[in-house]
């Protein structure tokens, strides 16, 4: 029979593996299904993880994360939308990119940038509302960003015509290291200057035009002071 101490460490490595082996987000009740799952179907080897809870295994994977820190070994465990997966060091950016020989742009054009903004704080929302804040045409870089799957389709506006609604993707939050929307006041410094930007020239668009009125101080206040990207659902 194993020790606590051998059983944890095996745990480990079986943790280790999994989100190893999966090529999508992992999440920790999945993990404990898995081992519940080999425990009833193969006893003699399995038994021993059955009754893991998964409070230990969001253990285990922290300790993982501080592992890989340790030992600098060049990728790191992070928790983005769907669970945990292994991803490279943010400082190997520059020779990854070499390596894999990446032959499509990787920084979005300030266009670009500027219409993922708005869509990501003002989502679900329309081409014509986007162009109305922009104030030119977005077919093009709708499209750009739709290739590069960080904005889709959500749906359909209630307006004449039922015009398509846009909204931002997980690989939107995995890029921009959110686990969801409502941590978009963490954004990276680019996109969050961007949006506190256009969050201030609609601001001051909305007093000339509506003088009774204040800007969205939650809003505002919300967005971070301030780079390079890579499903539709």
């Amino acid at each position: 029979m194993n020790t606590n101490s051998e059983r944890v460490a095996s745990l480990k490595q079986l943790v280790g593996g999994m989100i190893f082996a999966a090529n999508r987000p992992l999440p920790s009740k999945e993990i404990r299904q898995c081992l519940k799952a080999v425990a009833e179907n193969d006893a003699d080897t399995g038994s021993v993880f059955a009754e893991v809870r998964e409070k230990e295994i969001v253990a285990i994977i922290e300790e993982l994360r501080r592992d890989f820190v340790r030992l600098e070994s060049g990728f790191s465990i992070a928790e983005v939308p769907g669970g945990y997966r292994l991803q490279s060091d943010v400082v190997c950016g520059p020779w990854l990119k070499q390596l894999l020989d990446v032959g499509r742009p990787n920084r979005l054009s300030q266009p670009a940038l500027e219409t993922l903004a708005i869509i990501a704080y003002r989502q679900p929302i329309s081409k014509s509302e986007i162009e109305s804040v922009r104030g030119v045409g977005a077919d093009h870089v709708i499209r750009l960003l739709m290739e590069m799957q960080l904005v889709r389709i959500t749906g359909r506006s209630d307006l004449p015509g039922r015009p398509f609604l846009y909204g931002t993707t997980t690989t939107f939050l995995e890029h921009f290291g959110l686990r969801g929307i409502e941590d978009l006041s963490d954004v990276e410094p680019a996109l969050s200057a961007e949006i506190g930007a256009l969050r201030k020239r609609e601001a001051g668009l909305e007093l000339k035009e509506q003088p009774e009125l204040l800007p969205d101080e939650d809003v505002v206040s919300n967005i971070a002071d301030g780079d390079d990207v890579p499903q539709s659902e």
